[in-house]
């Protein structure tokens, strides 16, 4: 299995493959605040000021660039692993996180003529906003450069969150979907173990509950064999701490796909937004779920009791906190 792709802080053992990949002068001559030539005591000093919207890009362990999110956009892969789509995806990540914080718009500035660079910003949904002069520190001369934006919603409309599993496809919920995931969500077995649905509820009410958007909470997606309809939804509900939910039809219950699903899903928001902690409830019969949320680090809190939607008494339901472990 190939190491997955992540951000992290940049740590102090990071100066030397910095470095290295900074030695490259093709690399360098398209950033404009990077020295030359660039050395070791440069990187140090650069791990050692970094501000907290730059993120080491990794595969793995292995130091491949690094990419910053703040309220300006800007990134460099190492000149061996250019190519490959690490880019794209470090940058899909970094940009979640900034406008996951509340950023409405980040602005980037890239050379006239770098083409690469060009496809990867177009890519990301950034527009044109003016031509510009910026000076260029490796060139030690001022350079024709274009200034771009990124709006929320440009981001969110090019890079919702879209997974695939060997059974599954997770994606924004479609309007075709409603009359599928009212029946599922209405239905006896799911109705009793979710809070906010019962079983008469109308479906524009239904409908209202789960719309939301394809990228920051509340988020609600929908979860579809490859080969069949909509079997049923995964998402975040806002909050400190932020609030995951779930629910599968159960007709196809009792296969693993409740634990394929929200482990995807999971795995995609702790890589694009990296949040300190997640929580969670089910009810203290449900067996599977409770397992779900085990399998997936997730640690049993407390014991509480929870109104479900439509009835008159309480019910025992189980606390769970999954938290972030840091390595910085």
């Amino acid at each position: 299995m190939e190491p997955s792709l992540g951000l992290t802080r940049p740590w102090p053992e990071d100066a030397e493959p910095i470095a290295l990949a900074l030695a490259d002068w093709e690399t360098v001559r398209w950033l404009t605040a990077v020295p030359w030539p660039y050395d070791v005591a440069a990187a140090r000093d650069f791990i050692a000021n970094a501000g907290l919207d730059e993120y080491a890009v990794r595969m793995g362990p292995r130091l491949v660039g690094m990419v910053r999110a703040g309220t300006t956009f800007g990134i460099w892969i190492a000149p061996d692993q250019q190519g490959q789509g690490i880019g794209r995806r470090a940058s899909i990540l970094a940009l979640s996180r900034r406008f996951f914080s509340g950023a409405p718009q980040i602005t980037t500035y890239r050379l006239a003529d770098n083409r690469r660079s060009a496809r990867l910003l177009e890519g990301m949904g950034f527009r044109l906003a003016e031509e510009a002069r910026i000076w260029s520190e490796p060139r030690q001369e001022h350079v024709e450069a274009l200034r771009l934006t990124l709006s929320l919603s440009d981001f969110e409309a090019r890079h919702p969150i879209i997974l695939t599993t060997p059974r599954l496809r997770i994606d924004p919920i479609r309007t075709a979907d409603f009359d599928d995931l009212h029946r599922i969500v209405t239905s006896a077995q799911v109705s009793r173990m979710v809070l906010r649905f019962r079983p008469d509820m109308d479906p524009r009410e239904m409908r209202a509950l789960l719309t939301g958007g394809g990228l920051r909470p509340p988020l609600r997606l929908a979860v579809r064999l490859h080969d069949g309809p909509v079997i049923g939804t995964v998402g975040l509900a806002p909050g400190a701490p932020l609030r995951l939910h779930y629910f599968l039809d159960p007709a196809h219950a009792g296969r693993g796909l409740g634990q394929e699903m929200v482990a995807a899903f999971f795995s995609e928001i702790v890589a694009r937004y990296a949040p300190e902690e997640v929580a969670a409830e089910a009810l203290l019969d449900n067996l599977a779920s409770r397992k779900i949320l085990r399998n997936l680090g997730f640690r049993e809190v407390e014991d509480v009791a929870v109104t479900l939607e439509g009835h008159d008494r309480s019910t025992a339901a189980v606390l769970y906190r999954w938290r972030a472990r840091r390595l910085f």
